[in-house]
């Protein structure tokens, strides 16, 4: 079992057993509110958990689900490996969305009694492919792209392969692992999405934009476009060089106050992106904006980035047949 320290960002909770505690004081201590309850026979801190600032709801849904892990690996008597999307989580990846279950690998079929908030998977993990995250054993970064990408519905894989790939995991460590799955449903689409995998995308959302161009049956876009400007180089998430094309994904949280980071000053973050969008409108390229809410209407969006396509690209378009609708 290879040793990696806690890193990328990723901070797992401290967590107390309720057999560590007096039982009257464990009570006294949750009225009070000093201590919430993650899962059964396991406590939080309530900052350990919480997160300030614009979008914590996410982050705190992140910060349980990593503690939950913590708390079920010292409540666990059989060997186990964190595994699928609870992995991604310990190794820092992105996730579309954060499972309410703990995942992970245990050599024993669960009776109808075992907790509900647990799902076990079946299968052989070799010594080589698991790695220790802050104490606890995990599956490991191209291991768990491999299980996420059989898995998972495409999006759900692809913001996890994208954001390995970032991590440094290697493409072709990832085909190689798989083809020593041969045989195991999903293959095919798990070359797919591995083969689309870009260490470009930003964030869960651009992973987005992109799969939904994809889905489309339009060309694949450039992640992280280069554009040389008279106020120096800048990158859109997206787009297009040969037909003059950026697309941005627009997250509200660089316009909130301490959205970014503490002290963030949205005033100023906007009259510097104004600044940079006009920059890369004089070195002559078209930007399309996206956000969050563009994805209840896809085919609308999917129309104003085909305007700048050369004509009929879209009509002749079909969509992509292992991408089904997110």
């Amino acid at each position: 079992m290879n040793v990696t320290p806690s890193a990328r960002n990723v901070v797992v909770p401290p967590v107390l057993l309720a057999g560590e505690r007096d039982r009257n004081q464990l009570a006294q201590d949750r009225r009070r509110g000093s201590l919430v309850r993650i899962r059964r026979g396991a406590y939080c801190e309530p900052d350990t958990i919480r997160v300030a600032g614009a979008a914590a709801a996410p982050r705190e849904e992140r910060n349980k689900a990593l503690a939950c892990a913590r708390a079920l690996h010292s409540q666990l008597r059989s060997d186990h490996v964190f595994s699928h999307t609870t992995a991604a989580l310990l190794l820092g990846c992105r996730v579309w969305t954060v499972p309410d279950r703990t995942h992970l690998y245990q050599g024993y079929r669960a009776s109808g009694r075992a907790a509900k908030d647990v799902f076990r998977h079946r299968g052989d993990v070799a010594p080589d492919q698991v790695v220790t995250i802050d104490g606890l054993p995990v599956t490991s970064l191209a291991r768990t792209v491999v299980d996420c990408a059989l898995t998972l519905h495409p999006l759900e894989a692809l913001v996890i392969v994208d954001s390995a790939l970032r991590l440094g995991v290697r493409r072709e460590d990832l085909l190689k692992l798989l083809e020593a799955r041969a045989g195991r449903r999903g293959i095919r689409q798990a070359q797919l999405l591995i083969e689309l995998g870009d260490a470009g995308a930003q964030s869960a959302w651009e992973t987005w934009v992109r799969y939904e161009i994809l889905r489309a049956g339009l060309p694949r876009p450039t992640a992280q476009m280069a554009v040389r400007t008279d106020l120096g180089l800048f990158h859109t998430d997206l787009g297009y060089p040969q037909w003059a094309l950026g697309i941005e994904f627009d997250g509200l949280v660089k316009y909130r106050p301490d959205g970014v980071r503490p002290g963030h000053d949205p005033a100023r973050e906007y009259m510097r992106e104004k600044a940079r969008a006009e920059a890369i409108r004089r070195a002559g390229i078209a930007i399309e904006h996206v956000n969050a809410s563009d994805k209840r209407d896809v085919p609308a969006l999917i129309a104003r980035f085909a305007r700048h396509l050369p004509p009929g690209l879209l009509a002749s378009a079909r969509p992509h047949p292992a991408l089904p609708p997110t």
